[in-house]
Protein backbone atom coordinates (compact mmCIF):
# COMPACT_ATOMS: atom_id res chain seq x y z
CA UNK A 1 0.00 0.00 0.00
CA UNK A 2 1.14 3.84 -0.71
CA UNK A 3 0.15 6.64 -0.17
CA UNK A 4 -1.17 8.59 -3.01
CA UNK A 5 -0.76 12.21 -2.48
CA UNK A 6 -2.82 14.54 -4.97
CA UNK A 7 -2.23 18.31 -4.53
CA UNK A 8 -4.99 20.36 -5.20
CA UNK A 9 -5.67 24.09 -4.23
CA UNK A 10 -5.23 26.46 -1.21
CA UNK A 11 -3.01 29.24 -0.01
CA UNK A 12 -1.87 29.83 3.62
CA UNK A 13 -0.91 32.16 6.26
CA UNK A 14 2.64 30.02 8.14
CA UNK A 15 3.22 30.69 11.52
CA UNK A 16 5.89 29.05 13.50
CA UNK A 17 6.46 29.84 17.12
CA UNK A 18 9.33 32.65 17.11
CA UNK A 19 10.89 31.34 20.15
CA UNK A 20 11.92 27.90 18.26
CA UNK A 21 12.53 29.78 15.13
CA UNK A 22 14.10 32.82 16.00
CA UNK A 23 11.92 34.78 14.46
CA UNK A 24 9.36 37.06 14.65
CA UNK A 25 5.70 36.32 14.27
CA UNK A 26 5.04 37.26 10.15
CA UNK A 27 2.43 36.17 7.32
CA UNK A 28 3.50 33.92 4.20
CA UNK A 29 5.75 34.40 2.43
CA UNK A 30 7.90 36.36 4.70
CA UNK A 31 7.94 32.92 6.87
CA UNK A 32 9.88 30.14 5.12
CA UNK A 33 8.29 27.07 4.75
CA UNK A 34 10.62 23.72 5.83
CA UNK A 35 11.41 22.92 2.29
CA UNK A 36 13.17 24.28 -0.11
CA UNK A 37 11.41 26.49 -2.84
CA UNK A 38 12.66 24.14 -5.79
CA UNK A 39 11.14 20.94 -4.15
CA UNK A 40 8.00 20.69 -5.77
CA UNK A 41 7.14 23.04 -9.05
CA UNK A 42 4.99 26.29 -8.55
CA UNK A 43 1.79 24.77 -9.18
CA UNK A 44 2.46 22.89 -6.45
CA UNK A 45 3.53 25.40 -4.26
CA UNK A 46 0.48 27.42 -5.71
CA UNK A 47 -1.84 24.35 -4.81
CA UNK A 48 -0.69 24.25 -1.42
CA UNK A 49 -0.97 28.21 -0.52
CA UNK A 50 -4.92 29.23 -1.58
CA UNK A 51 -7.53 28.91 1.00
CA UNK A 52 -8.74 25.31 -0.07
CA UNK A 53 -7.89 22.04 2.55
CA UNK A 54 -8.21 18.53 0.12
CA UNK A 55 -7.47 15.93 2.10
CA UNK A 56 -5.11 14.86 -0.16
CA UNK A 57 -2.94 17.54 0.88
CA UNK A 58 -2.85 17.12 4.75
CA UNK A 59 0.93 14.94 4.32
CA UNK A 60 2.25 17.53 2.79
CA UNK A 61 0.73 20.76 4.53
CA UNK A 62 1.87 19.28 7.59
CA UNK A 63 5.36 18.52 6.50
CA UNK A 64 6.06 22.55 5.25
CA UNK A 65 4.04 24.07 8.12
CA UNK A 66 3.36 22.36 11.43
CA UNK A 67 4.80 24.09 14.40
CA UNK A 68 5.70 20.57 16.09
CA UNK A 69 7.41 19.62 12.58
CA UNK A 70 9.31 22.44 12.01
CA UNK A 71 10.54 22.84 15.43
CA UNK A 72 11.90 19.27 15.42
CA UNK A 73 13.47 19.90 12.00
CA UNK A 74 15.12 23.04 13.89
CA UNK A 75 16.41 21.08 16.77
CA UNK A 76 17.80 18.43 14.65
CA UNK A 77 20.44 20.65 13.21
CA UNK A 78 22.03 20.28 16.06
CA UNK A 79 21.69 16.60 16.26
CA UNK A 80 21.91 14.79 12.99
CA UNK A 81 26.07 14.27 12.48
CA UNK A 82 25.60 12.61 16.20
CA UNK A 83 26.62 9.43 17.04
CA UNK A 84 25.80 7.49 20.29
CA UNK A 85 29.12 8.43 21.94
CA UNK A 86 28.25 11.84 21.26
CA UNK A 87 24.86 11.91 22.56
CA UNK A 88 26.25 9.87 25.64
CA UNK A 89 29.09 12.84 25.76
CA UNK A 90 26.61 15.19 26.67
CA UNK A 91 25.28 13.65 29.79
CA UNK A 92 28.88 13.49 30.56
CA UNK A 93 29.43 16.71 29.79
CA UNK A 94 26.42 18.10 32.00
CA UNK A 95 27.22 15.65 34.81
CA UNK A 96 31.09 17.36 34.61
CA UNK A 97 29.74 20.75 34.83
CA UNK A 98 27.69 19.47 37.83
CA UNK A 99 30.79 18.42 39.75
CA UNK A 100 32.27 21.06 38.67
CA UNK A 101 30.00 23.44 40.33
CA UNK A 102 29.75 21.73 43.84
CA UNK A 103 31.09 23.99 46.58
CA UNK A 104 31.52 22.21 49.74
CA UNK A 105 29.74 24.04 52.96
CA UNK A 106 32.55 24.16 56.11
CA UNK A 107 31.08 22.43 58.98
CA UNK A 108 31.16 25.65 60.66
CA UNK A 109 29.04 27.79 58.38
CA UNK A 110 25.42 28.11 60.16
CA UNK A 111 23.65 27.29 57.18
CA UNK A 112 25.69 24.01 57.24
CA UNK A 113 23.22 21.31 56.44
CA UNK A 114 21.12 23.06 54.30
CA UNK A 115 24.16 23.83 52.05
CA UNK A 116 25.41 19.78 52.26
CA UNK A 117 22.10 18.69 51.37
CA UNK A 118 22.23 20.79 48.05
CA UNK A 119 25.64 19.23 47.69
CA UNK A 120 24.40 16.09 47.84
CA UNK A 121 21.21 16.79 45.57
CA UNK A 122 24.12 18.07 42.91
CA UNK A 123 25.93 14.85 43.49
CA UNK A 124 22.75 12.28 42.91
CA UNK A 125 22.20 14.87 39.71
CA UNK A 126 25.44 13.97 38.28
CA UNK A 127 25.35 10.53 38.82
CA UNK A 128 22.11 10.22 37.05
CA UNK A 129 23.61 12.10 34.24
CA UNK A 130 26.75 9.78 33.95
CA UNK A 131 24.52 6.81 34.33
CA UNK A 132 22.41 8.00 31.49
CA UNK A 133 25.28 8.37 29.42
CA UNK A 134 26.30 4.82 30.39
CA UNK A 135 22.73 3.52 29.06
CA UNK A 136 22.28 6.08 26.44
CA UNK A 137 21.27 4.51 22.96
CA UNK A 138 20.38 7.20 21.13
CA UNK A 139 21.93 8.74 17.79
CA UNK A 140 21.26 10.95 15.34
CA UNK A 141 19.51 8.07 12.88
CA UNK A 142 16.94 7.03 16.20
CA UNK A 143 16.56 11.03 16.72
CA UNK A 144 15.48 11.64 13.39
CA UNK A 145 13.18 8.28 13.10
CA UNK A 146 11.17 9.85 16.55
CA UNK A 147 10.48 13.19 14.68
CA UNK A 148 9.56 10.76 11.55
CA UNK A 149 7.45 8.75 13.92
CA UNK A 150 5.78 12.54 15.24
CA UNK A 151 5.14 13.71 11.81
CA UNK A 152 3.44 10.71 10.91
CA UNK A 153 1.23 10.60 13.58
CA UNK A 154 0.51 14.62 13.07
CA UNK A 155 -0.39 13.47 9.29
CA UNK A 156 -3.18 10.94 11.04
CA UNK A 157 -3.95 13.25 13.94
CA UNK A 158 -5.01 15.86 11.12
CA UNK A 159 -6.74 12.94 8.74
CA UNK A 160 -9.05 12.38 12.01
CA UNK A 161 -10.08 15.92 12.44
CA UNK A 162 -10.93 16.33 8.97
CA UNK A 163 -13.33 13.23 9.25
CA UNK A 164 -14.27 14.40 12.49
CA UNK A 165 -15.61 18.10 11.05
CA UNK A 166 -17.32 16.24 7.94
CA UNK A 167 -18.94 13.84 10.91
CA UNK A 168 -20.04 16.99 12.81
CA UNK A 169 -21.30 18.53 9.87
CA UNK A 170 -23.51 15.83 8.83
CA UNK A 171 -24.98 15.77 12.09
CA UNK A 172 -26.06 19.36 12.05
CA UNK A 173 -28.28 18.30 9.00
CA UNK A 174 -29.97 15.54 11.25
CA UNK A 175 -30.37 17.76 13.89
CA UNK A 176 -31.77 20.24 11.24
CA UNK A 177 -34.18 17.49 10.56
CA UNK A 178 -35.06 17.14 14.23
CA UNK A 179 -35.65 20.71 14.42
CA UNK A 180 -38.15 20.76 11.46
CA UNK A 181 -39.59 17.78 12.76
CA UNK A 182 -40.74 19.49 16.29
CA UNK A 183 -41.77 23.00 14.19
CA UNK A 184 -44.60 20.45 11.84
CA UNK A 185 -45.97 18.83 15.69
CA UNK A 186 -45.85 22.32 17.40
CA UNK A 187 -47.82 23.56 14.61
CA UNK A 188 -49.56 20.54 14.37
CA UNK A 189 -50.74 20.51 18.29
CA UNK A 190 -51.29 24.24 18.15
CA UNK A 191 -53.79 23.50 14.82
CA UNK A 192 -55.76 20.86 17.61
CA UNK A 193 -56.02 23.01 19.81
CA UNK A 194 -57.71 25.52 18.39
CA UNK A 195 -60.15 22.94 16.95
CA UNK A 196 -60.13 21.53 20.36
CA UNK A 197 -58.87 18.58 20.04
CA UNK A 198 -54.93 19.02 22.15
CA UNK A 199 -54.47 21.11 25.43
CA UNK A 200 -52.42 23.97 26.41
CA UNK A 201 -49.74 21.73 27.88
CA UNK A 202 -49.57 19.51 24.80
CA UNK A 203 -48.63 23.25 22.76
CA UNK A 204 -45.87 24.06 25.46
CA UNK A 205 -44.33 20.83 25.40
CA UNK A 206 -43.98 21.21 21.61
CA UNK A 207 -42.83 24.23 21.87
CA UNK A 208 -39.97 23.69 23.98
CA UNK A 209 -38.79 20.76 21.97
CA UNK A 210 -38.20 23.52 19.20
CA UNK A 211 -36.15 25.70 21.52
CA UNK A 212 -34.17 22.23 22.60
CA UNK A 213 -33.57 21.52 19.16
CA UNK A 214 -32.32 25.22 18.46
CA UNK A 215 -30.37 24.97 21.34
CA UNK A 216 -28.39 21.90 20.20
CA UNK A 217 -28.05 22.96 16.86
CA UNK A 218 -26.25 26.43 18.11
CA UNK A 219 -24.06 23.77 20.37
CA UNK A 220 -23.31 21.59 17.27
CA UNK A 221 -22.32 24.95 15.32
CA UNK A 222 -19.64 26.19 17.87
CA UNK A 223 -18.13 22.82 17.73
CA UNK A 224 -18.20 21.99 14.42
CA UNK A 225 -15.98 25.27 14.70
CA UNK A 226 -13.68 24.21 17.10
CA UNK A 227 -12.43 21.67 15.18
CA UNK A 228 -11.89 23.22 12.06
CA UNK A 229 -10.18 26.10 13.90
CA UNK A 230 -8.46 22.90 15.18
CA UNK A 231 -7.64 21.47 12.10
CA UNK A 232 -6.55 24.56 10.43
CA UNK A 233 -3.74 25.99 13.16
CA UNK A 234 -2.47 22.42 12.63
CA UNK A 235 -1.73 23.08 9.10
CA UNK A 236 -0.38 26.36 9.15
CA UNK A 237 -2.92 28.38 8.74
CA UNK A 238 -3.92 31.62 11.25
CA UNK A 239 -6.68 32.10 13.81
CA UNK A 240 -9.77 32.86 12.17
CA UNK A 241 -7.86 32.39 8.59
CA UNK A 242 -11.06 31.96 5.81
CA UNK A 243 -10.64 28.28 4.58
CA UNK A 244 -13.21 26.14 2.75
CA UNK A 245 -12.78 21.93 4.05
CA UNK A 246 -12.77 20.28 0.37
CA UNK A 247 -14.94 17.22 0.24
CA UNK A 248 -13.54 14.16 1.73
CA UNK A 249 -12.53 11.05 -0.80
CA UNK A 250 -14.70 8.35 -1.60
CA UNK A 251 -14.05 4.55 0.44
CA UNK A 252 -12.23 2.45 -2.22
CA UNK A 253 -14.17 -0.61 -1.67
CA UNK A 254 -11.91 -2.99 -4.08
CA UNK A 255 -8.91 -1.81 -2.74
CA UNK A 256 -10.11 -3.64 0.72
CA UNK A 257 -11.12 -6.27 -0.85
CA UNK A 258 -7.51 -6.82 -2.05
CA UNK A 259 -5.98 -6.49 1.03
CA UNK A 260 -3.58 -9.32 2.23
CA UNK A 261 -3.50 -9.28 6.17
CA UNK A 262 -0.33 -11.27 6.45
CA UNK A 263 1.61 -9.74 3.81
CA UNK A 264 0.74 -6.65 5.01
CA UNK A 265 1.63 -7.79 9.15
CA UNK A 266 4.91 -8.06 7.47
CA UNK A 267 4.98 -4.71 6.34
CA UNK A 268 4.07 -3.13 9.17
CA UNK A 269 6.77 -5.09 11.02
CA UNK A 270 9.41 -3.49 8.51
CA UNK A 271 7.59 -0.04 8.93
CA UNK A 272 6.89 0.37 12.49
CA UNK A 273 8.13 3.18 13.92
CA UNK A 274 8.48 1.98 17.76
CA UNK A 275 9.86 -1.42 17.04
CA UNK A 276 12.66 -0.04 14.52
CA UNK A 277 13.61 2.52 16.84
CA UNK A 278 14.06 -0.51 19.69
CA UNK A 279 15.83 -2.23 17.05
CA UNK A 280 18.36 0.62 16.78
CA UNK A 281 18.80 1.30 20.42
CA UNK A 282 19.37 -2.24 20.72
CA UNK A 283 22.61 -2.26 18.43
CA UNK A 284 23.70 0.92 20.94
CA UNK A 285 23.27 -0.38 23.60
CA UNK A 286 26.55 -0.65 25.48
CA UNK A 287 25.44 -2.77 28.58
CA UNK A 288 24.03 -6.14 29.11
CA UNK A 289 21.33 -4.61 31.32
CA UNK A 290 19.95 -2.45 28.89
CA UNK A 291 20.37 -5.24 26.17
CA UNK A 292 18.55 -7.59 28.06
CA UNK A 293 15.83 -5.09 28.64
CA UNK A 294 15.34 -3.58 24.41
CA UNK A 295 15.49 -7.66 23.80
CA UNK A 296 12.07 -8.45 25.49
CA UNK A 297 10.66 -4.80 24.67
CA UNK A 298 11.66 -5.75 20.91
CA UNK A 299 9.56 -9.14 21.32
CA UNK A 300 6.52 -7.81 23.12
CA UNK A 301 6.73 -5.10 20.25
CA UNK A 302 6.72 -7.43 17.33
CA UNK A 303 3.75 -9.51 19.03
CA UNK A 304 1.25 -6.23 19.67
CA UNK A 305 2.31 -5.01 15.88
CA UNK A 306 0.82 -8.25 14.79
CA UNK A 307 -2.30 -8.13 16.91
CA UNK A 308 -2.34 -4.35 16.51
CA UNK A 309 -2.89 -5.18 12.05
CA UNK A 310 -5.06 -7.99 13.08
CA UNK A 311 -7.76 -5.90 15.13
CA UNK A 312 -7.11 -3.01 12.78
CA UNK A 313 -8.41 -5.37 9.67
CA UNK A 314 -11.20 -6.72 11.65
CA UNK A 315 -12.91 -3.34 12.60
CA UNK A 316 -12.31 -2.31 8.60
CA UNK A 317 -14.01 -5.47 7.47
CA UNK A 318 -16.97 -4.77 9.98
CA UNK A 319 -16.96 -1.08 8.92
CA UNK A 320 -16.90 -1.67 5.25
CA UNK A 321 -20.35 -4.26 5.97
CA UNK A 322 -22.47 -1.60 8.20
CA UNK A 323 -21.66 0.83 5.15
CA UNK A 324 -22.80 -1.34 2.42
CA UNK A 325 -25.72 -2.09 4.36
CA UNK A 326 -26.77 1.19 4.85
CA UNK A 327 -26.30 2.17 1.54
CA UNK A 328 -28.90 -0.63 0.50
CA UNK A 329 -31.07 0.30 2.79
CA UNK A 330 -30.84 4.33 1.86
CA UNK A 331 -31.27 2.70 -1.85
CA UNK A 332 -34.97 1.33 -0.52
CA UNK A 333 -35.68 4.87 1.40
CA UNK A 334 -35.00 6.42 -1.99
CA UNK A 335 -37.10 4.04 -4.10
CA UNK A 336 -40.18 4.50 -1.58
CA UNK A 337 -39.44 8.67 -1.62
CA UNK A 338 -40.12 8.50 -5.18
CA UNK A 339 -43.16 6.81 -4.28
CA UNK A 340 -44.62 9.25 -1.59
CA UNK A 341 -43.81 11.98 -4.36
CA UNK A 342 -46.06 10.62 -6.41
CA UNK A 343 -48.81 9.65 -4.46
CA UNK A 344 -48.67 13.20 -3.25
CA UNK A 345 -48.80 14.97 -6.31
CA UNK A 346 -51.47 12.44 -7.42
CA UNK A 347 -53.43 13.07 -4.31
CA UNK A 348 -53.24 9.94 -2.69
CA UNK A 349 -51.69 10.44 0.41
CA UNK A 350 -51.54 13.18 3.25
CA UNK A 351 -49.01 16.00 3.76
CA UNK A 352 -48.15 14.28 6.94
CA UNK A 353 -47.55 10.41 5.57
CA UNK A 354 -45.30 11.91 2.92
CA UNK A 355 -43.07 14.23 5.65
CA UNK A 356 -43.19 10.87 6.84
CA UNK A 357 -41.30 9.02 4.42
CA UNK A 358 -38.94 11.97 4.11
CA UNK A 359 -38.26 11.77 7.59
CA UNK A 360 -37.15 7.86 6.51
CA UNK A 361 -35.59 8.79 3.73
CA UNK A 362 -33.12 12.01 5.37
CA UNK A 363 -32.46 9.44 8.05
CA UNK A 364 -31.03 6.46 5.71
CA UNK A 365 -29.21 9.49 4.16
CA UNK A 366 -27.19 10.43 7.28
CA UNK A 367 -26.90 6.99 8.06
CA UNK A 368 -24.90 5.81 4.74
CA UNK A 369 -22.60 9.22 5.78
CA UNK A 370 -21.88 8.59 9.46
CA UNK A 371 -20.65 4.66 7.99
CA UNK A 372 -19.12 6.10 5.46
CA UNK A 373 -17.02 8.37 7.88
CA UNK A 374 -16.62 5.01 9.57
CA UNK A 375 -15.56 3.35 6.67
CA UNK A 376 -12.58 6.03 6.02
CA UNK A 377 -11.36 6.42 9.71
CA UNK A 378 -11.20 2.08 10.18
CA UNK A 379 -9.52 2.39 6.46
CA UNK A 380 -6.85 5.24 7.49
CA UNK A 381 -6.43 3.37 11.10
CA UNK A 382 -5.24 0.45 8.89
CA UNK A 383 -3.18 1.85 6.51
CA UNK A 384 -1.43 3.50 9.24
CA UNK A 385 -1.09 1.04 11.11
CA UNK A 386 0.58 -0.76 8.23
CA UNK A 387 2.76 2.26 7.07
CA UNK A 388 4.47 1.86 11.39
CA UNK A 389 2.04 3.46 13.28
CA UNK A 390 0.30 0.42 14.66
CA UNK A 391 0.47 0.07 18.28
CA UNK A 392 3.93 -1.34 19.75
CA UNK A 393 2.46 -1.68 23.56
Amino acid sequence: MRHRIKIKQKKIVVRCLAAAAGLSLLPFPAMAQQSPEFAYSAEEWAALRDDKLEYEEIPRLVHEYNNTVLQNAIAYRDEKDKDRDDVAQDYYDTADNIYGNIQYPDSDDADYGSRMAAVLNSRLQAEQMMERGDESTEDSESIKMGYDQTENNLVKQAQELMIQYWSQYYSLDSLRQRKAQAERTYQSEQNRLSAGMSTQTKVLSAREAVSSAEASILSAESNLEKTKESLCLMLGWSYGANVEIGALPEPDLEQIGAIDVEADIQTALENNYSLRLTEKRLANARTDKVKSTLEQTKKNQREAISASVKNGYTGLILARSNYEQAQQAFELERISMDSAARKLAAGTITPNAYYDQEDAYLTAEVEVRTRKLALLTAFAEYWWAVEGLASAS
